[in-house]
């Protein structure tokens, strides 16, 4: 028994040394993408539900598959009729965050690779319209207040071209938790 904690341990550790070095395996891309609240039932209006509708958070099996949709949706808006045809698709490594019962919302980051073909605004420009079209995940923060809040908070999702600790970044839950939150596609 001891033996295994110790592989499973190593195992995690080799994971997030391996994707450290995010930038040489391809995967310059990060997106951080927050899904929507869903519609969960009907109450008597108050100062709460004004609209008598009350929403809730994503589970992690929902938002697991909100994350598969999403990357098929990349897959075809990117690769057109290579994804279909010849079954190539985009290295793509995601990592769920958060839990429904913590202050952090669930959420995911991903690693993308960027095909050569695309430049850095197009990639994005493809990836933003795929987030668009599932209609899972928060386009722009209800939240936002222009005259308060700097405009990096005015979207619910971020594409960006990846920094050194980027992928540092959304690995720095691995240590704590199991694999099972780790994404590969």
């Amino acid at each position: 028994m001891l033996k295994q904690v110790v592989n499973k341990k190593d195992v995690r550790l080799e994971v997030v040394k391996w994707l450290t070095n995010a930038k040489e395996l391809g995967l310059t891309q990060g997106l951080t993408v927050m899904p929507k609240k869903v519609y969960y039932k009907h109450v008597a209006k108050s100062r709460y539900a004004v609209d008598g509708k009350v929403y809730r958070h994503l589970t992690k099996d929902e938002l697991e598959r909100a994350n598969a949709r999403l990357i098929h949706l990349i897959n075809k808006l990117v690769l057109k009729n290579a994804y279909k045809r010849d079954g190539k698709k985009l290295v793509v490594v995601g990592s769920i965050e958060g839990d429904n019962s913590s202050c952090i919302n669930l959420h995911t980051h991903f690693l993308l690779q960027k095909p050569d073909s695309y430049t850095t605004e197009q990639f994005h420009e493809q990836v933003i319209k795929a987030i668009d079209l599932t209609g899972e995940f928060e386009m722009s923060n209800p939240n936002y207040r222009a005259d308060k809040d700097s405009e990096d908070k005015m979207n619910r999702y971020k594409v960006e071209e990846i920094t050194e600790g980027w992928s540092g970044y959304i690995t720095k839950k691995i240590d704590n938790l199991e694999l099972n939150r780790l994404y590969f596609y």
